[in-house]
């Protein structure tokens, strides 16, 4: 359920950090109608848009380091799903993909990893 407070501040913090421009013409124009029907008509109960509504406030809300630390986690898995021959000649390089901070390196850019 979505209510119009609720839909106002994530549409506000979207804005603010700039992930209102990442999303596609039809996602904005889907919040944009959400917002004006919850103004005059109240919440949102239907499961379908609840849904697809959830998504798109959860992109509006993500921060810059969530989406680097989740770009740094499909690095390190790409990296375990390499196969042991990388830990071979690396073996200290499972302990790495263990730790948060080197994840979030991985994310900004520091290793570059062919898939």
């Amino acid at each position: 359920m979505f209510t119009y407070k609720e839909l106002l501040t994530s549409f506000r913090k979207g804005l603010r950090n700039g992930n209102w421009k990442r999303l596609r013409r039809l996602e904005q124009a889907l919040v944009r109608a959400s917002l004006w029907y919850t103004k005059g008509q109240g919440a949102i109960l239907n499961e379908t848009l609840v849904s697809k509504l959830s998504v798109l406030v959860d992109r509006l809300k993500a921060t810059k380091g969530a989406r680097i630390l989740k770009r740094g986690f499909e690095k390190a898995s790409a990296l375990l799903s390499k196969g042991e021959g990388v830990f071979a000649w690396a073996p200290s390089l499972r302990k790495w993909l263990e730790d948060p901070d080197y994840v979030f390196w991985l994310g900004t850019g520091g290793l570059r990893v062919d898939t």
